[in-house]
């Protein structure tokens, strides 16, 4: 598959100790540099660097609309009749791949309730707007949109999911960022799962849009976790408690890349799996890569001046 055309905004801006009076790269016959005219900003200059970060723009907003729904396009590749199929999160990424499965397959769907943090606002640092009816919807609307289709759901609670991972024929985990090692940040009780379906030798599949691919490496994962409000956990009017004991309330977790069986993006592409004995010997995944894949996409999606940002300024 051709890599993806990548053009960076930088190239846009003239390079550092360029002249303006002169084209680079060309010279008399005897050598010397040609004397041109000064070359003054004229409006279409101005209207030629607009109309490329407009156009920049739009293609972003492009593929945030378009993501869920090419993703959940692989949905019959990877979901198969009598399955039980477990889900953390109430995801419209999600919810959207398992609807275009279910029109065409019977399975079961296995979601694990995550309370506290999915219903309270204010435990989201930094966006106390933020509620039961952001993007990751909640988990009423999530099943109810499941149940009419056809789809036999289970609601279990979070403490339940280890003895029914022997029951799950795979795990479905909507993600917040993936890194550029192929692990990811996603909602706090990931990691939990992710660690349970391992133990189990039950895949574990994330859906991703290309957009959440970052170049980050996970180099001090404590940086990567944000907590919230701790009183959602442990009441304040519980002071006798509060008093001998430290409440942390992480709002993410890292689940690291060898506990990942495969991701599902936007992009198109066969991946053969040949090594992964929960799927079976010589099985093809329109759509999917390997968690060791990841830094190439991200290599195509990103060149060194975006990933050096910081670095640029202070230079």
């Amino acid at each position: 598959m051709n890599a993806p055309a990548v053009t960076s905004l930088f190239s846009l801006l003239p390079s550092k100790g360029a002249s303006p009076l002169s084209t680079p790269g060309t010279q008399t016959p005897g050598g010397e540099s040609p004397v041109v005219a000064p070359v003054s900003s004229t409006p279409n200059t101005a209207q030629d660097f607009r109309a490329e970060v407009i156009e920049g723009v739009q293609e972003i907003i492009d593929e945030l609309n378009q993501a869920d729904d090419q993703i959940a396009g692989y949905a019959l590749d990877h979901i198969h009749s009598t399955e039980f199929v477990l889900t953390y999160t109430p995801s419209m990424t999600v919810q959207r791949f398992l609807l275009k499965a279910a029109a065409k397959r019977k399975f079961t769907v296995i979601h694990a309730e995550p309370l506290p943090n999915h219903y309270r606002a204010e435990n989201l640092a930094g966006n106390p707007n933020t509620g039961p009816d952001d993007d990751e919807g909640n988990s009423e609307r999530f099943l109810t949109s499941l149940t009419a289709a056809g789809v036999a759901v289970v609601l279990v609670p979070f403490s339940a999911v280890f003895a029914l991972m022997s029951r799950t024929s795979k795990v479905i985990l909507d993600t917040h960022v993936v890194l550029a090692d192929g692990s990811l940040v996603a909602s706090a009780g990931a990691a939990a799962i992710a660690k349970a379906a391992s133990m189990h030798r039950t895949p574990v599949v994330v859906l991703s849009g290309v957009y959440k691919l970052s170049p980050v490496y996970p180099f001090d994962v404590g940086t990567l976790i944000e907590f919230g409000d701790p009183s959602s956990i442990v009441g304040y009017d519980q002071g006798s408690l509060l008093g001998n004991i430290e409440v942390k309330n992480p709002l993410f977790d890292h689940v690291p890349a060898d506990l990942v069986t495969l991701y599902i993006t936007n992009l198109y592409v066969g991946f053969h799996l040949s090594f992964h004995r929960e799927f079976g010997a010589d099985t093809t995944f329109r759509g999917g890569h390997a968690p060791s894949y990841l830094y190439r996409i991200v290599a195509d999606h990103y060149r060194s001046e975006d990933m050096h940002l910081m670095g640029s300024e202070s230079e």
